[in-house]
This record gives structure tokens, C-alpha cells and sequence, in this order.
């Protein structure tokens, strides 16, 4: 039996792997077909929820909340958590707070600790409040964990704050930035002026002396 050259053995396992490369590029056009109809199903999910949400008790309308589906009335009627926290965020000066201080006002609202949810629970609590667009969140800069997360009332100019390597950057909302402009422009105007009018300097002098 004549032993396969090197070149033989190239050509057998381009072959292999040329059938292996189809084989993949079929799995994941069909996985792509299953996520679709998958996908599908949840949206219709979604729906049969919506219109059978009324007939589940207190502990199925929690696990479905907390499945994440934003249904009619979750975004009509809020939980006792989400609004708790709704109103510490519309009390406080500047409707701004981070995460883990909305949390501590929360927990600390009630008359007993045991009383309050663990953060996690909050978090998923309050998830109606941010799929209404009620609040909104400001991501946290990377690596930092959720509690330095920005929660502010919808429609509320935010400062958000970033260290970097020591230093505080402050990244401004459009309305600041619009403010920061016409100043801006006051003062180029203002630069202007003072160029035009500077021949006159010695005579606005000489009235100052004679005064």
C-alpha cells in the first residue's frame, strides 16, 4: 500500500475541513432561524400576558415581573417599591441620586430593617420605573458597580461624574453645554468690542481725569 505524501495528506484535510465549514455555517443559520421563532414566541408571550395578567394572583404577577415584561399594567399602576421609590427621587433636591443612595433613603424609610428588600430585590422592584421611562439611569464609568449608577427623574439635567486616574471629569447634559456656548459667545462678542474700542482708550481715560 503506497504510504500518502505530504501533499496528499494537505488535500485530505482541506477537504475535511472545507465539509466541517459547511456543516458549522448550517448550524448557525439554523440556530439564527431558531433565536427568530424564539423571539417570536416571546413577543406573543408578551401579548397573552398583557390580556391574561388580570387573572394571575399577587405571586404570578411578581415572577412575571420579574421575567422583565412590561406589560399594561405595570406601566399604568407602579408597586409599593417602585413607588417609594419614585417619590425619594421627586423629594430630593436636583431629582438626582445614585443608585446605592436611592437604595439606603429606601431602606432606611422604614421602621424596621427587616422590612426592606435586600438591593437586588429593589433593583428588580424598580424595573417598571425605567420601562416607563419615568426615571432614567446613568450608567456608572466601567468598572464601577451598579450603586454608582446616576437615577434621576426623566426630563432632569444630569452632571455625571467619571474618575480618571484621580481626577473628576464632569460630562455635561445638552442644556449645559448650550448654556456654556452662549457664554461663550457673550464673551467673544464682548473681546470684540473691547478691540474696536481700543483708540478710544486714552480719550475714555482723559474723561476719567478730568472727572
Amino acid at each position: 500500500m503506497e504510504t500518502p505524501s505530504i501533499v496528499d495528506t494537505l488535500i485530505q484535510n482541506i477537504t475535511t475541513d472545507q465539509e466541517l465549514l459547511k456543516d458549522a455555517d448550517a448550524k448557525i443559520t439554523q440556530a439564527k432561524e431558531e433565536k427568530v421563532t424564539v423571539a417570536d414566541r416571546l413577543k406573543g408571550y408578551r401579548k397573552e400576558a398583557e390580556v391574561f395578567l388580570k387573572y394571575a394572583n399577587e405571586e404570578q404577577k411578581k415572577q412575571i415581573e420579574a421575567l422583565g415584561f412590561d406589560t399594561a399594567e405595570t406601566r399604568s399602576s407602579l408597586n409599593d417599591v417602585a413607588t417609594r421609590a419614585l417619590n425619594i427621587i421627586m423629594e430630593t433636591k436636583g431629582n438626582s441620586l445614585t443608585n446605592d443612595e436611592l437604595y439606603t433613603i429606601y431602606a432606611g424609610s422604614h421602621k424596621s430593617p427587616k422590612d426592606a428588600l435586600n438591593y437586588t430585590a429593589f433593583n428588580i422592584k424598580c424595573r417598571p420605573l425605567f420601562n416607563s421611562q419615568r426615571l432614567i439611569r446613568k450608567k456608572a464609568a466601567e468598572g464601577l458597580s451598579s450603586r454608582e449608577d446616576i437615577i434621576s427623574l426623566n426630563g432632569t439635567p444630569i452632571k455625571k461624574e467619571e474618575r480618571k486616574d484621580g481626577v473628576v471629569e464632569v460630562k455635561e447634559t445638552s442644556e449645559i453645554k448650550d448654556d456654556a456656548k452662549q457664554a461663550e459667545k457673550k464673551e467673544a462678542s464682548k473681546t470684540i468690542a473691547l478691540k474696536k474700542g481700543t483708540p478710544n482708550k486714552k480719550k475714555d481715560d482723559t474723561t476719567a481725569t478730568k472727572k
